[in-house]
């Protein structure tokens, strides 16, 4: 009587599991589970195949390596990038000194009213006075001397109530400029209330309108000090403003208060006295003025507070898809990347932190290299935290150019001021092309804008009256 021997064959499932488990390593739950699902079916194979198959303990190994790495793995992957050292605070900020902080008080009284309220009821505007002002300035803008002669006629009177209705407003510019600086304490908490303003653009409108009507009627030298008193306001607050949005609104009425003194030094009527209180007033903007560093810094420190207080106290922020350090991290980059853009010449670089946890073998890709999107590896360490970066789209253009509108229009201004008081001009550019152009039959002087091509509409421009300035003789 003989015995027939089978041989056994190992189980190919048995090996997968094996695999996926050390995989699992790396590739956490994406191997991990597999391997025990795998290994699971390999041993219900193995026990009903009647001995044909073995593999038992390779199965088990698999398992088990499997549930030992991905608890492995989850440690690693769970953890947070270690806290910023010495992170910006709100000291950080530049603001005025203590003893002018009625300033903001005051300038409350301009910007602070509920948003539903028509018009603009704190500078004394209807929503009326908003849509003619608005008119006037488009063809301040396109319109031929003509057209600004005729609407300016038409709307006179329109023109001088507006202007009699923003007294109580204009009293409290000139209160403001009393101050030696204006301070601006905006809470930057989860909270934040953001003031109208909007109404600081309405207002510096309402003055430019006012302007041209009184060139072309009445002696422009007592509007003139009003002027002058307003741009040193704006002056003023764009050094302490915090918020972006301020920050830009300085810019842009300052801006529109360099088209309103052009539009007085290229009248007929204007006296030299008046052309040399503008020439004291309107001197070339300071780095301090145009910089955009605390705007930067609020919107890293709102951030911040939105990032700790509110996303990281709720339940997903406490769960590990969200590393609020990491995400923090990042943002800083960011941040840092715009004021780096801003520094002077011989100011250390700021140094950029690392996303990543310490004990990580490795600290690139840095998640903003590419400039375009977080890479993949970030989005797998950091789910949630790249979904809240990707909706701040802070990073996206980080380190841009900083704007030369408002200092080119400035540049603009004292060509124009110095050929009217007959000094020597400077037509040298300081960005976009090597020298300003004047344009003598047109009746402008501009620089190309950012595509550095003349004669397109990122053109910066102001008007000129050439017979005025004594060009062309």
């Amino acid at each position: 009587m003989g015995y027939k021997f089978t041989k056994r064959k190992t189980s190919r499932l048995a090996i997968l599991s094996l695999v996926l488990g050390i995989l699992s390593l790396l590739f956490f739950v994406l191997a991990g589970i597999p391997a025990i699902i795998v290994g699971i079916v390999s041993l219900l194979r193995i026990k009903r195949s009647g001995g044909t198959l073995k593999g038992k303990y390779i199965a088990l190994v698999g398992m088990n390596i499997s549930i030992l790495f991905m608890c492995i793995f989850y440690l690693l992957w769970s953890r947070d990038a270690p806290p910023i050292p010495n992170d910006y605070t709100i000291a950080d900020l530049r603001s005025a000194p203590a003893e002018y902080a009625e300033s903001f008080e005051i300038l409350k009284n301009l910007v602070d009213e509920d948003w539903n309220i028509p018009g603009s009821p704190a500078i004394g505007l209807s929503d009326g006075d908003i849509d003619m002002i608005a008119e006037i300035r488009g063809v301040l803008k396109d319109g031929t001397e003509t057209e600004i002669a005729q609407i300016l006629r038409y709307d006179s009177k329109d023109i001088k109530a507006a202007w009699a209705g923003s007294e109580k407003a204009r009293d409290i510019i000139h209160r403001l400029n009393e101050f030696p600086e204006i301070a601006d304490l905006t809470e930057l908490g989860v909270n934040i209330r953001i003031m109208r303003y909007k109404n600081l653009i309405e207002l510096v409108r309402l003055f430019q309108v006012y302007a041209h009507l009184q060139t072309s009627q009445d002696d422009i030298h007592a509007f003139t000090i009003e002027l002058i008193e307003l741009d040193s306001v704006f002056r003023k607050l764009s050094l302490n403003a915090r918020l972006f949005i301020e920050r830009f609104i300085c810019h842009l009425c300052l801006e529109t208060d360099i088209d309103t003194a052009n539009a007085i030094v290229n009248h007929s009527n204007t006296s030299g006295n008046t052309v040399e209180l503008l020439a004291k007033q309107f001197t070339p903007l300071t780095e301090k003025q145009l910089s955009l560093r605390n705007g930067v810094l609020s919107e890293y420190l709102l951030t911040k507070n939105a990032v700790s207080d509110s996303l990281g106290a709720s339940r997903k922020g406490k769960m590990p898809l969200f590393k609020k350090n990491s995400t923090l991290r990042v943002y800083k980059n960011c941040c840092d990347d715009w004021l780096g853009a801003a520094k002077q010449d011989g100011e250390a670089a700021i140094k950029r932190l690392s996303a990543w946890p310490d004990h990580y073998p490795f600290k690139e890709p840095d998640p903003l290299s590419t400039r375009g999107s977080l890479p993949l590896i970030y989005w797998c360490y950091n789910p949630l935290g790249s979904m809240c970066l990707r909706r701040l789209g802070f990073f996206y253009n980080a380190g841009p150019k900083r704007s030369s509108d408002l200092p080119i229009h400035a540049d603009l201004l004292q060509i124009i001021l110095n050929k009217k008081r007959g000094k020597e001009i400077d037509l040298k550019a300081h960005a976009f092309s090597d020298e300003y152009i004047v344009d003598i039959a047109n009746k402008k002087i501009f620089s190309p804008g950012p595509d550095g091509k003349a004669g397109t509409k990122d053109d910066i421009t102001l008007r000129i009256n050439p017979e005025v300035l004594g060009w062309g003789d």
